[in-house]
């Protein structure tokens, strides 16, 4: 399995500092006759410059490390 980059968000911690959180997806990569087969696994999280994240809702997460909880600036991320 390899991590793909899928994406960003950005948002505001408890301690209203600005935070950026990268999107990283599973990737499972399966020969077939045909091909290769690439099938999209489970989304995880972490920080720009490394360190977990959890994601707490659709607009909130948490940085393991610190326990901040950082809330989404806008959905179109």
């Amino acid at each position: 399995m390899a991590d793909k980059y899928v994406g960003k968000i950005v948002g505001v911690g408890t301690d209203n500092v600005n935070y950026v959180i990268n999107i990283y997806q599973d990737e499972t990569v399966e020969r077939s006759p045909n091909g290769m087969i690439r099938h999209p696994g489970l989304k995880h999280f972490e920080m720009q410059f490394g360190g977990a994240v959890n994601k707490i809702s659709e607009r909130e997460y948490e940085i393991v490390a610190t326990g901040v909880r950082v809330t989404v600036q806008d959905s179109d991320s």
